[in-house]
């Protein structure tokens, strides 16, 4: 049975009406009530679990989604996990990457430095 539903009107461009209307016969929607209730319904459900914690949108394309289904089915991870592993896994490497420019930077200018001579008007 479904549940009793209320009339809401509201404004939006035309910009965005063409792009709602560009989603009818997309995941089920029939209309464009059907494309508003989903997007409501998608941005209501995934909101992070904890207040001050961010969600991000990833698009998947077909073979990511039989590949993380696949994944899913073998060891039970999530589309989620997956994505927070992989976010990680990027940031140590970014980490790694930055500490390693950063140490070169700091040798080149000690070096640098070192190579300068002294004038005395510029001494304290």
């Amino acid at each position: 049975m479904t549940q009793p539903t209320s009339a809401v009107s509201l404004r939006i461009t035309e910009e965005d009406l063409a792009l709602l209307d560009a989603r009818i016969g997309m995941d089920g929607a029939r209309s464009r009530s059907d494309v508003v209730r989903l997007a409501i319904q998608e941005f209501l459900h995934n909101q992070p679990a904890l207040h001050g914690m961010k969600s991000i949108r990833i698009p998947l394309g077909r073979n990511d989604q039989l590949q993380l289904g696949k994944l899913y089915e073998l060891q039970g991870t999530t589309p989620e996990i997956a994505a927070q592993e992989g976010l990680k896994l990027y940031m140590r490497k970014a980490a790694a990457e930055l500490e390693a420019v950063s140490s070169t930077f700091d040798s080149a200018l000690e070096a640098s430095r070192e190579g300068t001579i002294r004038r005395n008007e510029y001494q304290e």
